[in-house]
């Protein structure tokens, strides 16, 4: 399908507006026509992503099985002939990040995002989800024995100029089967992994256990990022989880944090001559030379604010109402700033509300099956999100491997029913209804909970949840605390909370659900819930003897069962990337790929700084003109 691409342009090429006793008009602006005339040329041809494996012939290595085949691959060099490198990339966090450790106890997506730079054996794209060459530029892979080996690029260096070697996958592997690091599912990853140095820039990765898996497969589960051994002496330390929770380790990826402020945010610099931009398909990314994160607090009005007086660079737009405030707002009109839109085929993990199986009213299985039909996420679809949103109905979305899907697309959640909500309230003992309308049960005690969240901008779909439940007579709180959400959960201080975890490709859910968790005071299966018939699927899937096809159908019966006991009630997903962009900031042509689900990620991200457009909007401020308007649409391939 041939990609649609269109701006959207003022009226007029000349308008002229009344301000005081001048008049205002547009500004040449021939950087900018550069830009778009260079994106409507590539347009018209857009990028090979796919890079097959290709044998390499002929090549053999010491200490390796003679009858290796050794493959790599030949991704394309995706640069716009618009790319520009250099400059300064501004963006915005809400807090700082809760650790600088990307594991363990606290580490959250955004600060593996942050921290987990190093630079993986084999890298995925993002497109096709084929390996291509990363820290590793060869792989040969034993199937019968569940071996992979890697020969590595012997020009990676760390941050800090020392030499990645082999040993840093060793001492990767030991540190993260380390207790020590408080992190089970790190654990387990790893504990079912020998890794063996075989010289300097050769290893080896050997799958533990039963079962047996393709050639794909062990790619996938031997892929891991390196840990600095020169960093840690060669040790993982004792004190591990608080001496390093403001420290920053090495990295082989594009940057590394400089300074922090907890005020002012933090500041990353470009690592100087950085080895990966040797390869092809790297040398696109990490566009920029310095990389500042501003905190900006509370919701994101604020965040718009600062954003519109050019405080950061990109912002993304999360819902209808907030991209037709941007159509309408003054520097999108005149030119300053640009609107894109860009689509995606998300991989979503669990979202929505989550429960505290042991604190009452969510303790009994009827309330729980209840809120399917009192909490309306339909509804909040329609009116919140001008139905922008695609309803999650289990755990997870998009989890497939080949043909192999994982998530049960056999579970519907109901919509909202106020009726069938009461008939079930009623079988938990609420079946009668106080001077406020809320259902009581026999001890006069109302039917509600208070609902934790953390993101501001929730405030209006909270609203009209809060709303709707009362037609059903149920009564919910809901209670923003910010930071301290995560510590709340870990703690088992709460009834019910919003938000989402992680999006992995498969799923992952031992520690989630498993009953050894239940009652532990840890983020681990924060649902306190226990069921023999659930512990075992949850074992059988960590069975290192099954197949992906096998893993697969036994995560369809996880899913079923979680539904059945009401655990959750998933919440939606998101299809498009929708972003404000001051106009010095470039994309390609081609926008995003297929499974891109930000366009704000300067480090990893294909955008980049331009100064003469920058240059362009100046001499308009300063000259009282206007520049032509733009939003651009430019992946609507994956609609």
């Amino acid at each position: 399908m041939k990609t649609k691409f269109f701006f959207l342009f003022a009226l007029c090429t000349l308008f002229f507006v009344s301000c005081g006793s001048k008049t205002v008009s547009y500004l040449d602006q021939p950087a900018s026509d550069a830009y778009d005339k260079i994106l409507k040329e590539e347009i018209e041809n857009p990028p090979d992503f796919s890079a097959s494996p290709v044998l390499v012939d002929g090549f053999r290595l010491d200490g390796t099985p003679a009858g290796l085949k050794w493959y790599t691959s030949y991704p394309k060099d995706l640069s716009s002939k618009a790319l520009k490198k250099g400059g300064i990339f501004y963006g915005f966090l809400g807090d700082i990040p809760n650790t600088f450790r990307y594991m363990g106890p606290g580490a959250d997506e955004l600060c593996v995002k942050l921290f987990n730079t190093q630079m993986p054996l084999l890298w995925t794209s993002l497109e096709t989800f084929e390996f291509l060459p990363c820290s590793a530029v060869y792989w040969a892979v034993d199937a019968d024995s569940k071996t992979v080996y890697y020969k590595l690029n012997e020009t990676i260096l760390w941050s800090d100029g020392q030499p990645c070697t082999a040993e840093d996958w060793v001492f990767a592997n030991e540190f993260c089967k380390s207790k020590k690091i408080v992190d089970p599912i790190k654990n387990r990853e790893h504990n079912n992994l020998e890794v063996k140095k075989i010289n300097d820039f050769c290893l080896s990765v050997h799958v533990l256990g039963s079962q047996k898996y393709t050639e794909q497969e062990l790619l996938d589960i031997t892929n891991f990022k390196p840990i600095a051994k020169h960093f840690y002496d060669g040790a993982v330390p004792d004190d591990w989880i608080a001496k390093y929770n403001r420290t920053v380790e090495p990295t082989t990826g594009p940057y590394i944090l400089k300074k922090y402020d907890y005020n002012n945010g933090l500041h990353f610099n470009k690592v100087e001559n950085w080895w990966a931009h040797n390869y092809p398909h790297f040398k696109a990314i990490a566009n920029f030379d310095e990389i500042f994160y501003r905190i900006i607090t509370g919701d994101k009005r604020p965040a718009f604010t600062k954003f519109a007086r050019g405080l950061f660079d990109v912002i993304h737009i999360d819902d209808q109402g907030e991209w037709v405030r941007a159509e309408a707002s003054a520097d999108v009109q005149n030119g300053f700033i640009n609107l894109w839109r860009g689509r995606h085929v998300p991989v979503q993990g669990p979202a929505g509300l989550f429960f505290n199986s042991q604190a009452a009213p969510l303790d009994h299985l009827f309330v729980r099956k209840g809120l399917y039909y009192a909490v309306d996420i339909d509804g909040m679809i329609n009116r919140i999100y001008s139905d922008k949103r695609v309803r999650l109905h289990t755990i997870g979305s998009g989890q497939t491997w080949g043909s192999a899907e994982f998530n049960n697309s056999g579970i519907k959640k109901p919509s909202f029913d106020p009726k069938k909500a009461r008939e079930l309230f009623a079988k938990a003992g609420y079946d009668r209804v106080n001077s406020s309308g809320i259902l009581i049960n026999s001890e006069g005690r109302e039917l509600s909970f208070v609902i934790l969240y953390n993101d501001p901008l929730l405030y209006e779909a909270f609203g009209f949840l809060y709303a709707q439940a009362l037609i059903a007579g149920l009564k919910i709180e809901f209670r923003q605390i910010g930071g301290k959400l995560f510590d709340k959960v870990s703690n088992r201080d709460y009834q019910a909370w919003w938000g989402s975890l992680n999006s992995y490709r498969l799923p992952d859910n031992y520690s989630l659900f498993h009953s050894s968790f239940a009652e532990s005071k840890s983020f681990n299966n924060f649902f306190g819930y226990s069921d023999p018939e659930l512990d075992r699927l949850l074992e059988k899937y960590e069975n290192t003897s099954l197949t992906y096809l096998e893993k697969a159908a036994v995560n369809r019966e996880i899913e079923k069962l979680v539904d059945e006991a009401a655990l959750m009630i998933p919440s939606f997903y998101k299809d498009t990337i929708d972003v404000m962009a001051w106009k010095w900031i470039c994309f390609p042509s081609w926008f995003n790929m297929k499974h891109q689900k930000y366009l704000d990620d300067p480090m990893f991200g294909y955008m980049w700084f331009d100064g003469d457009i920058e240059a362009e909007c100046i001499k308009a401020k300063d000259e009282n003109k206007l520049l032509q308007m733009r939003a651009y649409f430019l992946s609507e391939r994956y609609k």
